[in-house]
Protein backbone atom coordinates (compact mmCIF):
# COMPACT_ATOMS: atom_id res chain seq x y z
CA UNK A 1 0.00 0.00 0.00
CA UNK A 2 0.96 3.70 -0.76
CA UNK A 3 2.00 5.63 2.15
CA UNK A 4 -0.71 8.43 3.02
CA UNK A 5 1.23 11.05 1.12
CA UNK A 6 1.53 9.17 -1.83
CA UNK A 7 -2.19 8.96 -2.20
CA UNK A 8 -3.21 11.14 -5.16
CA UNK A 9 -6.09 12.31 -3.95
CA UNK A 10 -4.76 13.20 -0.32
CA UNK A 11 -1.82 15.27 -1.59
CA UNK A 12 -4.48 16.81 -4.06
CA UNK A 13 -6.25 17.82 -1.22
CA UNK A 14 -3.88 18.54 1.39
CA UNK A 15 -5.00 15.66 4.14
CA UNK A 16 -2.34 14.95 6.63
CA UNK A 17 -2.23 11.89 8.56
CA UNK A 18 -2.02 13.25 11.88
CA UNK A 19 -2.47 10.91 14.64
CA UNK A 20 -3.44 6.87 14.07
CA UNK A 21 -3.67 5.84 17.15
CA UNK A 22 -5.35 2.33 18.04
CA UNK A 23 -8.74 1.99 16.84
CA UNK A 24 -8.51 5.91 15.29
CA UNK A 25 -7.15 8.26 13.03
CA UNK A 26 -7.07 12.19 12.88
CA UNK A 27 -6.70 13.49 9.29
CA UNK A 28 -6.68 17.60 8.79
CA UNK A 29 -6.46 19.60 6.09
CA UNK A 30 -5.99 23.74 5.68
CA UNK A 31 -9.53 24.93 4.00
CA UNK A 32 -9.22 27.86 1.26
CA UNK A 33 -11.43 29.73 -1.21
CA UNK A 34 -10.48 26.86 -3.76
CA UNK A 35 -12.63 24.30 -1.68
CA UNK A 36 -15.94 26.37 -1.30
CA UNK A 37 -19.05 26.42 -3.09
CA UNK A 38 -21.56 29.05 -4.27
CA UNK A 39 -22.51 30.54 -1.05
CA UNK A 40 -18.66 30.85 0.49
CA UNK A 41 -18.71 27.93 2.78
CA UNK A 42 -16.24 24.51 2.03
CA UNK A 43 -17.88 22.24 -0.05
CA UNK A 44 -19.82 18.97 1.43
CA UNK A 45 -18.24 17.17 -0.56
CA UNK A 46 -14.81 18.05 0.48
CA UNK A 47 -16.02 17.34 3.95
CA UNK A 48 -16.73 13.89 3.51
CA UNK A 49 -13.75 13.09 1.53
CA UNK A 50 -11.93 14.45 4.93
CA UNK A 51 -14.46 11.80 6.94
CA UNK A 52 -14.16 8.74 5.06
CA UNK A 53 -10.30 9.11 4.45
CA UNK A 54 -10.02 9.41 8.70
CA UNK A 55 -12.03 6.35 8.99
CA UNK A 56 -9.91 3.95 6.16
CA UNK A 57 -7.05 5.43 8.00
CA UNK A 58 -8.51 4.01 11.34
CA UNK A 59 -9.40 0.72 10.04
CA UNK A 60 -6.77 0.05 8.05
CA UNK A 61 -4.17 -0.88 10.63
CA UNK A 62 -6.31 -3.96 11.40
CA UNK A 63 -6.96 -5.31 8.36
CA UNK A 64 -5.06 -8.49 6.91
CA UNK A 65 -2.15 -8.92 5.44
CA UNK A 66 -2.84 -7.91 1.59
CA UNK A 67 -6.76 -6.84 2.35
CA UNK A 68 -8.48 -4.09 0.68
CA UNK A 69 -11.60 -2.26 1.65
CA UNK A 70 -14.28 -0.76 0.08
CA UNK A 71 -17.22 1.77 1.10
CA UNK A 72 -20.36 0.22 0.98
CA UNK A 73 -22.35 3.10 2.58
CA UNK A 74 -21.21 6.21 4.50
CA UNK A 75 -24.47 8.95 6.15
CA UNK A 76 -22.93 12.63 7.03
CA UNK A 77 -24.71 15.10 9.22
CA UNK A 78 -23.93 18.87 8.07
CA UNK A 79 -23.86 20.42 11.90
CA UNK A 80 -22.63 23.96 10.88
CA UNK A 81 -20.70 25.03 7.87
CA UNK A 82 -17.10 25.29 7.11
CA UNK A 83 -15.64 28.13 6.33
CA UNK A 84 -12.32 29.07 4.48
CA UNK A 85 -11.07 31.13 7.20
CA UNK A 86 -11.76 29.54 10.30
CA UNK A 87 -8.82 27.22 10.72
CA UNK A 88 -7.77 23.53 10.53
CA UNK A 89 -10.98 20.76 9.81
CA UNK A 90 -10.05 17.74 11.46
CA UNK A 91 -11.88 14.49 10.67
CA UNK A 92 -11.37 12.29 13.76
CA UNK A 93 -12.10 8.86 13.06
CA UNK A 94 -13.21 5.71 16.18
CA UNK A 95 -13.93 2.36 15.11
CA UNK A 96 -17.19 0.96 16.08
CA UNK A 97 -16.78 -1.94 15.21
CA UNK A 98 -14.22 -4.35 13.27
CA UNK A 99 -14.74 -7.68 12.17
CA UNK A 100 -13.37 -10.13 9.84
CA UNK A 101 -15.75 -8.50 6.67
CA UNK A 102 -17.23 -5.35 7.90
CA UNK A 103 -16.00 -2.21 9.39
CA UNK A 104 -17.88 0.52 11.11
CA UNK A 105 -16.29 3.86 11.85
CA UNK A 106 -17.98 7.25 14.00
CA UNK A 107 -16.27 10.04 12.70
CA UNK A 108 -16.61 13.87 13.91
CA UNK A 109 -15.31 16.66 11.62
CA UNK A 110 -14.58 19.38 13.64
CA UNK A 111 -13.50 22.87 13.03
CA UNK A 112 -12.10 25.57 15.37
CA UNK A 113 -13.32 23.12 18.07
CA UNK A 114 -16.29 22.38 16.99
CA UNK A 115 -18.15 19.33 15.63
CA UNK A 116 -19.50 20.47 12.40
CA UNK A 117 -20.50 17.40 10.92
CA UNK A 118 -20.83 14.01 12.34
CA UNK A 119 -20.84 10.88 10.17
CA UNK A 120 -21.53 7.13 10.09
CA UNK A 121 -18.78 5.35 7.69
CA UNK A 122 -19.10 1.30 6.30
CA UNK A 123 -16.50 -0.67 4.74
CA UNK A 124 -16.51 -4.32 3.55
CA UNK A 125 -13.35 -5.81 3.39
CA UNK A 126 -11.92 -7.62 0.51
CA UNK A 127 -9.76 -10.49 0.11
CA UNK A 128 -6.18 -9.48 -1.87
CA UNK A 129 -6.45 -9.45 -6.12
CA UNK A 130 -4.54 -12.70 -7.49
Amino acid sequence: MKPFSDVPVNAHLGLVLQEQPAGGAVVTMAPGEHLTQETGVIHGGVLATLADTAAVYALRPGLAAGCIMTSIEFKLNFLAPALPNKGTLAGRARVVRQGSRVGVCDVDVEQAGAVIAKGLFTYLFLDPKP
